[in-house]
């Protein structure tokens, strides 16, 4: 998420064309979005376990300590994550792949514009996860 957001979404709009951009961040995303997907994949399987496993799991849905409290908030922001990035692949980067092909338009700007508060904001939730997770082994 960083290299994306901090290096090849400035960096595509500063060098290409809107519609060149927008095919460019297409195609980025097609690939993008195999890994993106596996790493959820992986944080379940992985994750699941090792929760179960954790001397203050307390059980399903009992919030009675201070590290379940948190790890629910860390599973809304990582919920709110994957809806975000499952959104952005799905449903928005299409539509500028789309409209890239069609040449500049307010709306492909519109949507570019869409898509980069989306990576912003899922790179905040990412950072806000991994603080959490921080708070999470400190307690």
């Amino acid at each position: 998420m960083a290299t994306n957001i901090l290096v090849i979404l400035p960096s595509t709009r500063e060098v290409l064309e809107p519609a060149v951009s927008g095919r460019f961040i297409g195609a980025v995303m097609k690939r993008f979005r195999r890994l993106v997907y596996g790493s959820i994949i992986t944080l379940l399987l992985c994750g699941i376990p090792l929760t179960l496993l954790n001397e203050n799991y307390v059980g399903l849905a009992q919030f009675d300590n201070a590290w379940s409290q948190v790890i629910l908030v860390k599973h809304l922001f990582a919920t709110a994550l994957v809806l975000l990035a499952v959104y952005s692949f799905e449903v928005l980067a299409p539509k500028v792949a789309k409209l890239a092909t069609k040449g500049p338009s307010p709306e492909l700007l519109k949507a570019q514009k869409l898509q980069l508060r989306l990576a912003s904001t899922g790179f905040v939730l990412g950072l806000i996860i991994l603080l959490l997770i921080a708070i999470v082994l400190s307690l």
